[in-house]
């Protein structure tokens, strides 16, 4: 089997999967709304994005290096200085992280950042040993170990709040993401074999600074990019409360949890073959997998994004409580600002392979500064909802600086031919699906007839276009061999 046949068979097996995964976060957003009250669930996405700001600042770079090194260093040793290296940074940066919680509370006496510094330890357990999974190809557990922990966030938040709604704590929300993260890292370890191969001994000086070398330029990247991510999650928390809060930030989760779950799907099949190409067949090689793989990405997002805005509004009618649909124009909006941000991760691959990310930096930092400015105006202009349009110009901004500066060492390229197809095929199935919301009955049936209709309209036209063909005989085949 060719690379980039195998690259489109791990991106197709991984999409279901994430695509699973994207719709448990969704659904757990969804019930969160329900069993908690407003404030509560403000509490919670503070909290989860608090975690997420401080794993992007501090943590991202490890993860990174892991990724960048594990495979060739996994055929040396089974990764043993690899992991022997990492794991002592990781238990560093749970203590200083833990240490600083315990210092706010003392002063404070909120048990959820205490929550929080758990919180912090298991996400970040688990996001660099999942990915640490899929870059050495062990696909299956690490499917299995993603989806089980979103489950574990649905049924465990059911079972601490014990059946009731309006609970008036973030606290069951918060338990049950540590406990899901806690096990699925539990799991990863066991499946990566780490406790044979990790000892304090086989800690490398040498391998540390080769870490250090790679991901510390990354840290500026990481800070603008949780900025990118959240700055107009702080602005809204900081300007409008809780309550106004859990709207935004519960809306936003939505395309958010879809398009993260799409661009890992496919770049998780993607990426670790574009670098072994990178390595063993050269520049012409990594740059036609690239291209490849953006493609997919582009055949799985644009219908996404078109798709959330056409039926937002009887979305968040159906799935949140009541009062949350005030913020159902922000999905749509951050659809779009996420298939920004997907493409511009693909464009920053050209500086990742030659090992030079300090202009992701500058451009980062570029971008960084258009969202806040844009999203402290929008916001005092329009509202809440300015975040979100503030968002959308940022990423686009990002997108084009960063397209623009690559190229000096490859930018990926899909032909005009193919951009058009997927483009308004997926502009089709936003229209037909927008239509069906329109129709004159309940939010739930016309929500199930939208996405049926506008899936239906996408699959059919990029069928008809021949956009599809080889993405769907190798569909066939597979169903032939089963």
């Amino acid at each position: 089997m060719s690379e980039k046949n195998t690259m489109t068979r791990n991106a197709m097996l991984f999409l279901p999967a994430k695509l699973a995964e994207g719709v448990l976060l969704m659904a757990m957003s969804s019930l969160y709304s329900h069993i908690l009250t407003k404030s509560a669930v403000g509490l919670f996405n503070a909290t989860n994005m608090m975690v997420n700001f401080t794993f992007l600042l501090i943590a991202a770079w490890m993860s990174n290096s892991n990724t960048r090194y594990v495979a060739e260093e996994y055929k040396k040793d089974r990764a043993a200085r690899l992991f022997s290296t990492i794991a002592p940074i990781y238990v560093l940066l749970c203590a200083v992280t833990g240490a600083v919680c315990i210092g706010i509370y003392l002063f404070t006496r909120e048990t959820y950042y205490l929550l929080g510094a758990v919180m912090f330890c298991t996400y970040s357990a688990f996001t660099v040993l999942n990915n640490t999974m899929v870059q050495l190809s062990i696909i299956r557990p690490a499917i299995i170990l993603s989806l089980t922990s979103a489950s574990l966030k649905l049924l465990l938040a059911i079972l601490f709040v014990g059946g009731k709604s309006g609970f008036d704590s973030p606290t069951p929300a918060l338990l049950a993401n540590i406990l899901a993260d806690g096990i699925g890292s539990i799991g990863a370890v066991i499946a990566l074999g780490m406790p044979h191969v990790v000892r304090l001994r086989r800690f490398s000086q040498e391998m540390l600074k080769k870490l250090l070398a790679f991901g510390v330029p990354l840290m500026g990247v990481a800070l603008c990019t949780a900025l990118l991510n959240l700055i107009d999650r702080f602005l809204v928390l900081g300007i409008y409360g809780d309550e106004v809060f859990a709207v935004y930030s519960s809306n936003v989760s939505i395309p958010s949890s879809i398009f993260n779950m799409l661009s890992v799907g496919v770049l998780r099949g993607v990426y670790p073959t574009v670098l072994r190409a990178w390595r063993e067949s050269g520049r012409d090689e990594a740059r036609g997998l690239l291209n490849a793989g953006v493609r997919l990405y582009m055949l799985v997002a644009f219908p996404a994004a078109f798709g959330l805005t056409a039926v937002a509004l009887p979305f968040t009618r159906v799935f949140f409580a009541s009062g949350y649909d005030a913020g159902a124009p922000a999905i749509g909006l951050m659809s779009f600002t996420m298939v920004f941000m997907g493409l511009t991760e693909y464009a920053n691959k050209g500086f990742e392979l030659e090992q030079n990310t300090r202009p992701v930096i500058l451009n980062s930092a570029l971008a960084t500064i258009i969202k806040i400015v844009s999203s402290v105006v929008l916001i005092r202009a329009m509202g809440f909802m300015g975040g979100a349009v503030g968002s959308v110009i940022a990423l686009a901004s990002y997108f084009l600086i960063t397209s623009i500066r690559v190229r000096r060492y490859f930018m990926w390229h899909v032909s005009m031919k193919s951009f058009l197809r997927i483009f308004i095929s997926a502009a089709l199935c936003g229209v037909v699906a927008f239509a069906c919301t329109l129709l004159p009955m309940g939010n739930l049936f016309r929500l199930i007839i939208a996405i049926a209709a506008g899936g239906l309209t996408y699959l059919v036209c990029i069928v008809l276009s021949g956009e599809a063909r080889e993405e769907m005989t190798m569909l066939v085949k597979k169903l032939h061999r089963s």
